[in-house]
């Protein structure tokens, strides 16, 4: 009865994981996006934070957060990042935590135009907690748990059209060495490698209004994700900005948003209202997602007219 029970459950807990954890605000962490673009922003340091509960009108919301820390330059075009990864989901709360740190290397081809590549190397611990379930019959079960390392690897494209416009694109691949992921000592359950591509974009219309249209793509096993849609900036005042924004993810969901940048803090609320077949279920609910980041200088820069896409 109890390894019934324990194979069940075990079962049950990695057909729910079957993809890694996602954020709807994809461009937010760049580590999760490609390691070759980290540092990606216009400060020497950025920090941001990312929670999102998912599900609560299914069944025991899925909960998941992501706290990042990038630095711009280590050295000259090497830029580097951490992050530490929670997520819980699940009766049994089925709980992962990994810490990742990533870096990256650019080179420029010319003037409007640069290449970058690099690596991601993880630890992680995954765990179940059997005290919180009941059962029929008393069960002595262990509260059994794993460890592994994770290797991530990526390059990045970036271009310079003219003041206007500008934009990134490149491709990442998570989970090369197939980590091990058994409970029970299983050497054939594997981590499905991951793959990421996107393209996000910048492009001026005016003093006040700036659009970022972007479209992301993503493969783990036979999971797929695609998501397609743009960010609305508008400046009120030289600092303030406020942020709209509107994705879709493909036969699953509609993500709008909103947001503010204040100085160097912004801050964004998004709802994923879900479209697909689990409507009769959700009622259209989905996942509710927060983020906020804080950039900074080591010494005040002076501002720069041009809009570099390595900072998108």
């Amino acid at each position: 009865m109890r390894n019934l029970v324990l194979i069940f459950y075990l079962i049950l807990a990695f057909s729910l994981k079957a993809q890694d954890i996602h954020f709807s605000q994809f461009s937010v962490s760049k580590i999760n996006l490609n390691p070759a673009i980290v540092g990606n922003q216009s400060a020497d340091y950025k920090a941001s934070f990312q929670k999102r509960t998912q599900w609560a009108s299914v069944a025991r919301p899925f909960s998941s957060i992501t706290a990042n820390f990038e630095t711009r330059s280590i050295t000259k075009n090497i830029s580097a990042a951490v992050q530490f990864v929670n997520d819980v989901s699940g009766d049994a709360n089925f709980t992962t935590s990994q810490f990742n740190a990533a870096i990256n290397r650019a080179f420029s081809i010319d003037r409007d135009k640069q290449i970058s590549a690099g690596i991601l190397l993880g630890f992680a611990q995954r765990k179940v907690d059997f005290s919180a379930l009941v059962f029929e019959e008393e069960e002595q079960l262990q509260n059994p748990s794993f460890y592994f390392f994770d290797v991530g690897i990526g390059g990045n494209y970036s271009v310079i059209v003219n003041d206007n416009f500008s934009f990134i694109s490149g491709v990442s691949a998570y989970h090369i060495n197939r980590p091990k992921q058994s409970l029970l000592e299983n050497d054939d359950v594997r981590l499905d490698e991951k793959y990421n591509t996107y393209f996000l974009s910048f492009y001026r219309l005016s003093n006040t209004i700036i659009l970022n249209p972007s479209l992301f793509y993503s493969r783990q096993g036979k999971s797929a994700e695609f998501v397609i849609g743009s960010v609305f900036r508008y400046n009120l005042q030289t600092n303030i900005n406020f942020i709209f924004q509107v994705f879709y993810r493909w036969n699953d969901a509609i993500i709008p948003a909103f947001g503010i940048n204040y100085n160097s803090i912004t801050a964004v609320v998004s709802y994923d209202v879900n479209t697909s077949d689990l409507i009769a279920a959700s009622d259209y609910k989905g996942g509710f997602e927060f983020s906020i980041i804080y950039v900074w200088n080591k010494k005040k820069r002076v501002e720069q007219t041009k809009y570099c896409p390595r900072y998108l």
